[in-house]
């Protein structure tokens, strides 16, 4: 252990008091705007995917990073038997190109509009029928479990760098990092649900043997796909939306959900400010947006990353309706027990 001065302790207290005013700062200086223009250039040439959002890259959101990626069909497609996994949430919007995904075992077509949830530590892989590039964004849950030291990704293509995949059959098909051969929980010694806890301690310790191998059940039982040509916009006080992926639509999302919001021509969207991390991508339309007291333009393709707590109010400029695909961490801040929303204005109508 090491042995820290009086300083040293006198330092480490007072972090945690200039905190919230220190962080109120890297916000202001954290990008907004990510040009369509600026991605595409990358993109042309990209092996990886190209990071819009990220925390590594100067971005202000710490729970979910949000980036672009292609895909072609054939004998050059990335994945051929497997794909990859990770103990991330992962949420992807097709732009182009048809084809399927093969998810736990299970094949999803997809197409322009569509969207595709994977289940955490679920294989997938993506295939194109079309002879068109697959183009699409995706937002993913990296940057909070690299924080949290439990971030695992582990790809066909890299068979040396798997920690489970190669430690037996139920290891490479479970979706519970770690989970053994046992048929019932999480422990070389195994009890099982059908178990008589000893006492009401014992019953919190068996309610977490038991977690694991429930929370696979719910992950495998939630929804995954959401057809782009199903959207059902409704009115709201903030603009029309449409729920797509969130607890409440049938998805086991626990950190991470999307929906769209459309402004009509010429309108406006409802001013809110909120504790939730929240990036939007344009879909269609172009505008601009009132972020705290600054003006920020943008254009179909382009994407928003908001500060947490940020007052921001869109205005649609443009002869057609824009719409924003926007991804956030509600559901996270909501099980920590973090929500605040607070409304300024109403949308127009």
């Amino acid at each position: 252990m090491t042995t820290l001065k009086p300083e040293d302790h006198e330092r480490l207290a007072m972090e945690l008091v200039t905190f919230a005013k220190d962080e109120l700062q890297r916000r202001k200086k954290a990008p907004i705007l990510i040009r369509r223009e600026d991605i595409d250039a990358q993109l042309k040439d990209a092996r990886f995917p190209v990071h819009m959002v990220d925390p590594r890259i100067g971005s202000n959101q710490k729970t979910f990073r949000f980036w672009k990626h292609k895909f072609n069909s054939g004998a050059d497609a990335q994945w051929k038997y497997l794909g990859h996994r990770h103990t991330v949430e992962g949420i992807i919007y097709v732009e182009k190109g048809e084809g399927y995904s093969v998810i736990d075992g299970i094949e999803y077509p997809w197409k322009p509009g569509d969207l595709i949830c994977v289940p955490m530590f679920a294989w997938h892989r993506h295939v194109v029928t079309s002879t068109e590039q697959m183009v699409y964004v995706a937002a993913t849950t990296g940057p909070l479990s690299m924080y949290l030291g439990l971030a695992v990704y582990e790809d066909e293509r890299f068979p040396e760098h798997w920690i489970f995949a190669d430690k037996g059959e139920e290891s490479l098909k479970t979706l519970i990092p770690g989970k053994t051969d046992a048929p019932e929980g999480s422990t070389k010694v195994v009890l099982g649900p059908q178990a008589v806890a000893m006492s009401k301690a014992d019953q919190l310790y068996l309610d977490a043997l038991n977690y694991a191998p429930r929370e696979e059940e719910r992950r495998r039982a939630g929804r995954v796909q959401v057809r782009g040509d199903e959207l059902v916009f409704e009115p709201t006080r903030i603009g029309r939306i449409a729920p797509a992926i969130e607890p409440a639509t049938g998805f086991h999302v626990q950190t991470i959900g999307t929906l769209f919001a459309e402004i009509p021509p010429e309108k406006k969207s409802g001013a809110h400010r909120h504790s939730y991390e929240e990036t939007e991508y344009v879909i269609s339309g172009n505008g601009y947006s009132i972020v705290e007291d600054q003006r920020v333009d943008w254009k179909e393709g382009d994407t928003l990353c908001i500060p947490v707590f940020s007052w921001h109010q869109h205005f649609n400029t443009g002869k057609q309706t824009a719409r924003f695909m926007v991804h956030h961490n509600r559901p996270y801040m909501q099980n920590m027990g973090f929500l605040m929303v607070e409304h300024g204005e109403d949308a127009d109508q």
